[in-house]
């Protein structure tokens, strides 16, 4: 005998109370928890790094302030220039076309 597929267009059940909502469209609402979770996400990595900084600091792999005064040189500041502007166009490119 055998079953018929799941459906994987199905929206996920989860169990405790319905989501609040905030706004009209639920398309805000869900930017809203993106905001949310990128945010979470930023807190926790930057908490890492912290722990990171500190342990390679106490372990003398590193000194004190170190990254904080870092000063990168033309090769490294043109690099970090070009990453910063592929990774803005990765992040917003949904607000450049017609999201409907």
């Amino acid at each position: 005998m055998t079953t018929a597929p799941a459906n994987t267009n199905a929206p996920l059940k989860t169990s405790g109370p319905e989501r609040p909502t905030f706004f009209p469209d639920a398309s805000n609402d869900m930017l809203l928890d993106l905001v949310f979770a990128l945010s979470n996400e930023l807190a926790a990595t930057r908490a890492r790094l912290d722990a990171m900084e500190r342990v390679m600091a106490e372990r003398n792999i590193l000194e004190a302030g170190a990254v904080d005064n870092w000063v990168p040189g033309p090769e490294a500041a043109t690099a970090r220039v070009l990453d910063a502007q592929a990774y803005t166009r990765r992040v917003f490119h949904t607000l450049s076309g017609d999201l409907g």
